[in-house]
C-alpha cells in the first residue's frame, strides 16, 4: 500500500494507509461518466454547423434541439436519486451505461430534426444520471486527505470527453458532406462501451452499504481502500453519522430548516457554474468564431485546441484543489472569467473584428474556468451534504445546475444574434455576482471527512 501523510489543521486524525493503486482505478472507472459526460455534452459544437444546414434549423429550433439535452439530464438526476438508494451506486452506475451505449447509436441514426431532439433528450438522462452518480461514488470510496484530487479527477474526464469532441468533429466535419454529424454523434458508443463492461469491476460505496445495513461488506470495501485503521475508523464514523439520522432522507427533511442553508449553497453552486457563461461559450463556440470571421473548418481546429486548454488547465486544478482549497479557487475563478468575458465583448465591440484576439481570449476564459469553477463546483456539491441524504440533495443540486445549463445555452443564440457583446457583459455581471456569493456564503470543505462535514455543516452557526 501507499501511504499519504495527514496534514497539520486538517482534522485528520492519526496517519492512515491507502491502497493509492487501487483507489485510483475504481476512481477512474467511476469517472469514465464524466467522459461521456464531456463527449455528449461537447459533441454538439461541432455538430450544429452541419444538423443546422440539414434540417434547416432557425434560431429557436436550434436552441431547443440544442438545450432539449439539458431537459434530460435534469430528468435523469431526478431518477438517480430513486435509483441510486433503492439498489445502490454501482447498479446504477451500470444501468446508466447501458442507456448511453442505446441512446448514443439512436441519436446518430435520427432521420429529422424531431428524432434527433427526442434521442438526445433520452441522451440526457443518461448523462444526467451519469453527472450525479460519478462524482458522488468517487467522494463516497476516497480518503479524506485526497477525496479533492480524486473527485476532480471526475471532471478531468469530462474535459477529456469535450477535447475526444473536438478531435472526433475536427476529423469527421467534412463540410462538403452535410451528415458527418452521425459520424461525430456515433463515436461515443466506443467509449460508453468500455465504462459498460469497467464497472463490474468497481466495488459497491461502502456508505451506500451501511446504510443498507450490510456493514460486513461496507468493512470488506474499506480494507481494500485502506489498512485496518483506516476501514475501523471510518465504518464507525459512518454508522455514528446514520445513527444519529436513523429516518430515511426525504425531501421534506431537506427542506428543513436544519439542511436548507446547506441545500441553497448547493442551488447557488451549480447555478454560478452555468451562469458564468461557459456552456455559452462552448456549445456555441463555431457561431462566436463564424462571428470573429474564423471559417467553419478552421473553427473546428479552433475548438481543439481549446479543448487542449480545458484539459491541461483541468490537471492544474487536481494539483491545487486540495492545496489551495475550495473557495480560493472559487474566487479565482469567478473574478478572472469576469474579466476575460468583459474582454471578449469589447473585442466584439467594433466593426472589424480580429479574430486572433477572440480565439486568445476564449482559450484564456476556458483555461480559468478549467482549473476553477468546472471541477471545484462538482467538488463542493460532492462533500457538503449528509450521508442519509446525500443522493437526493446531490440529485436536487444537478438538477438546479442542469435548468441553469438549459436556460444559458437555450437563451445564448438569441443573444449571440442580437449582439456578442450583450451576451458576453451579461455574463461578465454574473461573475461578478457569483464572486460576492461565493466570498459571503460557501464553506471551505477542504481535508475534512464527509462526516465532518456533516457536522460543521448542520451546527448552528458553522458554515460562516
Amino acid at each position: 500500500m501507499n501511504s499519504f501523510d495527514t496534514k497539520p489543521g486538517q482534522n485528520l486524525g492519526t496517519h492512515y494507509n491507502y491502497n493509492k493503486g487501487y483507489v485510483l482505478l475504481i476512481s477512474l472507472i467511476a469517472a469514465m461518466g464524466g467522459l461521456m459526460f464531456g463527449f455528449d455534452l461537447g459533441i454538439i459544437t461541432g455538430v450544429i454547423p452541419f444538423i443546422q444546414k440539414q434540417f434547416h434549423l432557425e434560431s429557436f429550433m436550434l436552441g431547443w434541439v440544442v438545450a432539449i439535452f439539458e431537459v434530460g439530464c435534469m430528468a435523469g438526476t431526478f431518477l438517480t436519486a430513486w435509483l441510486t438508494d433503492k439498489y445502490g451506486r454501482k447498479k446504477t452506475l451500470i444501468f446508466t451505461a447501458f442507456i448511453l451505449i442505446l441512446t448514443t447509436i439512436a441519436v446518430a441514426l435520427s432521420q429529422n430534426a424531431f428524432d434527433l431532439a427526442g434521442w438526445r433528450f433520452a441522451q440526457g438522462i443518461g448523462v444526467g444520471a451519469a453527472s450525479v452518480l460519478s462524482p458522488m461514488y468517487i467522494a463516497e470510496i476516497a480518503p479524506a486527505s485526497i477525496r479533492g484530487k480524486l473527485v476532480t479527477t471526475n471532471q478531468l474526464t469530462i474535459i477529456l470527453g469535450i477535447l475526444l469532441a473536438t478531435i472526433v468533429s475536427y476529423y469527421f466535419g467534412d463540410p462538403n458532406n452535410v451528415e458527418s454529424w452521425r459520424w461525430m454523434f456515433g463515436a461515443a458508443a466506443i467509449p460508453a462501451t468500455i465504462f459498460f463492461v469497467a464497472l463490474f469491476v468497481i466495488p459497491e460505496s461502502p456508505r451506500w452499504l451501511v446504510k443498507a445495513h450490510f456493514n460486513d461488506k461496507a468493512e470488506k470495501v474499506l480494507k481494500k481502500i485502506g489498512d485496518d485503521d483506516f476501514a475501523q475508523k471510518e465504518l464507525t464514523e459512518i454508522v455514528e453519522s446514520l445513527k444519529s439520522n436513523t429516518k430515511q432522507g426525504s425531501y421534506k427533511q431537506l427542506f428543513g430548516k436544519v439542511l436548507l442553508p446547506t441545500l441553497l449553497i448547493g442551488f447557488g453552486l451549480a447555478t454560478l457554474q452555468q451562469f458564468s457563461g461557459a456552456n455559452s461559450v462552448t456549445a456555441y463556440m463555431q457561431m462566436i468564431f463564424e462571428k470573429a470571421n474564423i471559417n467553419i473548418k478552421d473553427g473546428l481546429l479552433n475548438a481543439v485546441f481549446v479543448g487542449l486548454v480545458f484539459f491541461l488547465f483541468t490537471i492544474l486544478a487536481i494539483a491545487l484543489i486540495d492545496r489551495m482549497g475550495r473557495k480560493k479557487l472559487m474566487l479565482v475563478g469567478t473574478s478572472g472569467m469576469a474579466l476575460m468575458l468583459f474582454l471578449l465583448a469589447w473585442s466584439f465591440d467594433s466593426a472589424n473584428v480580429n479574430g486572433t484576439i477572440v480565439f486568445i481570449f476564449v482559450m484564456a476564459y476556458i483555461g480559468i474556468y478549467a482549473f476553477t469553477l468546472a471541477p471545484v463546483t462538482w467538488v463542493l456539491l460532492s462533500e457538503i451534504f449528509p450521508n442519509h441524504i446525500r443522493s437526493k440533495a446531490l440529485s436536487l443540486a444537478s438538477c438546479v445546475l442542469w435548468l441553469a445549463t438549459f436556460l444559458v445555452v437555450f437563451i445564448s443564440p438569441y443573444l449571440l444574434k442580437l449582439s456578442p457583446v450583450v451576451n458576453f457583459s451579461i455574463f461578465g455581471v454574473c461573475n461578478i455576482i457569483g464572486f460576492f456569493f461565493v466570498w459571503r456564503w460557501v464553506p471551505e470543505t477542504k481535508g475534512k471527512t464527509l462526516e465532518e462535514l456533516e457536522t460543521m455543516l448542520t451546527g448552528t452557526g458553522a458554515m460562516l
